[in-house]
């Protein structure tokens, strides 16, 4: 048995987290428990619920899901208090961890590793951390896990409500994440944009599918204010909505662009769209250019994207 215990890392990175395991142990045959997963479990259908189809995953250890979260901060606390003190958390092969730093350039672990494969089958093990994957599993237990991860009903309609609507705007729908907050600071400012960067893009985007005679409209969904007027002379969407639904929108069309985070990497996976990842202001960008949906850490034309994920 497996008890994830993750709490350091946003929605997405959660999510990605989860499903690695969850794919993980849907191919090697062994329980899961998410303890660390309380704070999102509204959301969605299957942890709003606590039923995965009958197979042997859960995010409740105890009877209570506050006293499961009351555990998840001792244990939180004990690897951070512990690896500081000593650069290591004293345990047996119970215990697997990852990420203690937000450095970019650390490595992921690998779910398949076949001492991880045997204790998780035969003991009980905790994990902490967000940087567990199981890629190859992922993929092949797609149509699983997004069923699981399908937001409860009233997001549901709202989502597919907005989205009827946008569709008949045009004849295409590029979902554009504008990632600001953090990003300002993080990796140098690196992938922190301004609104004529996106605006940029966005219009090349445009002279394309002009070009094929198809109109396009951009679906913007970001963590900061966008100023309209940077994007005129494009059919613009955006305004403020719950980041459930933002995420769920963005899986709704047809393509997505936007800098390298799990956000959109999530909506590319659920919703099986190509998804663009703008890496620099002098990236050229086009329909020949849309990639397959990414998967964090794989694909990626940068070696030091992809230790991480956002």
């Amino acid at each position: 048995m497996v008890i994830i215990n993750s709490q350091s890392s946003q929605l997405c990175n959660r999510l990605f987290g989860f499903s690695s395991f969850i794919a993980n142990s849907l191919t090697y045959k062994y329980k899961l428990v998410n303890i660390g997963f309380y704070k999102y479990k509204s959301y969605f259908e299957a942890t709003d619920h606590n039923y995965f189809d009958g197979y042997p995953i859960t995010i409740k250890r105890s009877f209570s899901y506050k006293l499961d979260h009351l555990y998840s901060n001792v244990f939180k606390n004990w690897f951070t208090f512990t690896h500081r003190r000593f650069g290591k958390t004293p345990t047996l092969k119970k215990f697997y961890h990852t990420n203690f730093s937000n450095d970019i350039t650390q490595k992921i672990f690998d779910l398949n590793d076949s001492n991880f494969v045997a204790d998780a089958q035969n003991k009980v093990i905790l994990a902490q951390g967000w940087m567990f994957r199981d890629l190859q599993n992922l993929r092949k237990h797609r149509e699983t896990i997004c069923k699981f991860f399908t937001p409860v009903k009233p997001y549901q309609t709202e989502i597919n409500r907005i989205a009827n609507e946008v569709k008949i705007k045009a004849d295409v729908v590029i979902g554009v994440h504008i990632r600001r907050g953090d990003y300002k600071e993080f990796a140098n400012g690196k992938w922190f944009f301004t609104d004529e960067n996106y605006a940029s893009w966005m219009h090349a985007l445009k002279s394309e599918y002009s070009a094929i005679g198809k109109t396009c409209v951009f679906l913007i969904t970001s963590n900061d204010m966008v100023e309209i007027d940077k994007f005129a002379g494009l059919d613009v969407i955006v305004e403020p909505r719950h980041f459930i639904i933002d995420l769920y929108l963005l899986a709704k069309c047809d393509a997505i662009i936007g800098p390298p985070s799990t956000f959109s990497q999530w909506a590319a996976f659920y919703g099986n769209k190509p998804l663009t990842m703008l890496l620099n202001v002098n990236q050229k960008i086009g329909i020949a250019k849309q990639n397959p949906n990414l998967l964090p850490e794989e694909n990626f034309s940068e070696k030091e994207l992809y230790k991480f994920v956002i």
